[in-house]
């Protein structure tokens, strides 16, 4: 048994804009078939044709908008044969004939058009926001156009000329209308008159240059002289042509931006990215990149919820994966927003820009991870600090004072051993409480300790000197590596280099803080020791560089920390 499914019937839902529309045209429609089926296209019933166009906007808009006072007029501009007709037919006293009508064209064309346009520019409306201004100048500019063609061809034309310039202009010009009312973005009234110009000016340079040739080859006598001329013209428009399409694309570029990236953008940007190790830093590059291609005045990347955002900002969010990962904050250059080739350059840029900042985001969370890590390890110390400090510490002394006690009694040889023994072993644990935290660095004064470690060398060679700049805070953490770097920086110019001079520079900003250590030794290879070695993994743990450099005029060791807000 063949089963036939049942379905239910969908009414088909008509536009009310075009009903409204078709309802006014109907009677001027109905006089232009009338016409053509009688006596067939009149001159009269192609001045007449042309305004059935603008029944077209009429239902686009009013389908959009019941209410909108531009839908309502140009609903009404069918009307303007059926009005023409009925007034013709007063004037006559009778119904009027085609060459009668075709008089009245002749004679009130212009008038009427010209107060059409008027009543359109009037439902336009004025309005200070860009988009209006912009509808009425583009209005404005092809009504003149418009007009001033028609009254040219009304001039030189007979009747039939005019008839058809008047029935497709108003056609066409019920097709603008229709894109205006419409639009929610419109170019900038110069923009166009500027890719008219690239085109117009070289075939106005080969026109000049063509008629200069023409005159030099007449003053010349030369015979056939056509093609050299007409090559000489398309020459100079060729050749001006591309001077004037770069010059198009720097006023765009000033404009809007580039719309791209180029290779060299990219790394003009990035440059100084291996200097930083703070990731966060790449947010405002990526943002320098948005703010290079798009043309907006000021671009951010915010990746905490809450962060305020100011006034007259477009806010674009990012999402990865059906996650919300950050916010790209754009200032554009006009109050009221972007241009649309700027939100098609940063709709291209968004899904980039969401990668990065979830790149970032992830880049900070471990960053977070391993500074607690280090934390961790940090308080780790602390306590074997205490228990050594606290439990051996007591314990090997007090076997110190004990062999001490009994070789006064009995001198011994394996009682001076074990006393020598136990010396080395209270140095070695007083060694490595030092260095699990400097003792200089107690009272969490990091330039004071500096001063002390430099002024403990006065007098010794090689001569250390000293500059710090320190103008933010500096955590315990990173001042312990600092510290540490410029001790171990010193001890290496004294004991390998044979340097005769020692420079230290300590300088922090808001990013970060670091440490430069330049002796002017003997340099050579570098083999990294017990201490370098420390100081490395120190720096990796804290998210820093360390960095040494070696040359025939001395060592550099370089270290540098990101001052983060530590949570």
């Amino acid at each position: 048994m063949l089963f036939v499914p049942h379905i239910e019937p969908r009414p088909v839902a008509i536009s009310p804009g075009v009903i409204i529309a078709a309802l006014i045209a109907t009677p001027g429609m109905f006089i232009f078939i009338q016409s053509a089926s009688g006596n067939g296209l009149t001159t009269a019933s192609l001045f007449g044709s042309g305004w059935f166009g603008f029944a077209v906007p009429a239902a686009l808009l009013l389908d959009r908008d019941p209410r909108t006072r531009l839908g309502w007029t140009l609903a009404m501009v069918p009307l303007v044969p059926v009005v023409v007709f009925f007034g013709t037919a007063i004037g006559h006293g009778e119904l009027p004939s085609w060459a009668q009508l075709e008089t009245t064209w002749r004679t009130l064309g212009i008038a009427i058009i010209v107060a059409v346009l008027a009543a359109i520019g009037w439902a336009v409306g004025y309005a200070p926001d860009r988009l209006s201004v912009r509808r009425l100048t583009w209005l404005v500019v092809w009504d003149s156009a418009f007009v001033a063609v028609l009254v040219v061809v009304w001039m030189v034309g007979d009747a039939a000329l005019a008839a058809d310039a008047t029935m497709f202009g108003l056609w066409v010009l019920s097709g603008v209308i229709a894109v205006l009312g419409m639009a929610d973005q419109l170019r900038p009234i110069d923009e166009p008159l500027v890719d008219v110009a690239a085109g117009v000016i070289p075939l106005v340079i080969g026109a000049g240059v063509g008629v200069l040739a023409r005159l030099l080859a007449d003053n010349a006598g030369m015979r056939h002289s056509e093609v050299p001329v007409m090559f000489a013209a398309v020459s100079a428009a060729a050749l001006s042509l591309p001077a004037l399409l770069a010059a198009r694309k720097v006023f765009l570029e000033r404009r809007y931006g580039r719309g791209t990236l180029t290779p060299d953008d990219v790394a003009a940007i990035t440059a100084d990215l291996h200097r930083h190790p703070d990731p966060r830093l790449l947010l405002g590059k990526a943002a320098t990149m948005v703010a290079t291609a798009s043309g907006h005045r000021d671009v951010r990347i915010v990746l905490e919820e809450g962060d305020e955002v100011p006034s007259g900002t477009v806010v674009h969010h990012l999402v990865v994966g059906g996650d919300h990962v950050g916010d790209l904050v754009l200032v554009p250059v006009h109050p009221e927003g972007p241009e649309f080739r700027q939100i098609r350059t940063v709709d291209q840029l968004i899904p980039t820009v969401a990668l990065v900042a979830k790149a970032v985001g992830l880049a900070v969370e471990a960053d977070h991870a391993r500074r607690d890590a280090v934390r961790q390890r940090e308080a780790e110390r602390a306590r074997i600090l205490g228990d050594l400090h606290d439990g051996v510490g007591p314990v090997l002394a007090g076997m110190s004072m004990k062999v001490q006690a009994r070789l006064r009694s009995d001198p011994a040889e394996w009682l001076r051993t074990l006393a020598a023994d136990l010396s080395e072993c209270r140095g070695d644990l007083r060694r490595i409480v030092s260095g699990l935290t400097p003792s200089a660095l107690h009272d969490g004064n990091l330039e004071a300790a500096l001063h002390r470690l430099v002024g403990s060398f006065d007098g010794a060679d090689p001569a250390v000197s000293l500059d710090v700049s320190l103008d933010v805070p500096v955590p315990a953490d990173a001042a312990v590596a600092i510290y540490r770097t410029a001790a171990e920086g010193i001890t290496n110019a004294m004991r390998h280099a044979r340097a005769q001079s020692v420079s230290i520079r300590v300088e922090a900003s808001r990013a970060d803080v670091s440490v430069t250590v330049v002796d002017d030794g003997i340099g050579g290879p570098i083999a990294p020791g017990i201490g370098l070695t420390s100081l490395q993994k120190r720096a990796e743990e804290l998210g820093g560089r360390l960095v040494v450099e070696s040359s025939d005029e001395g060592t550099t060791l370089w270290l540098t920390v990101p001052l983060r807000e530590r949570s």
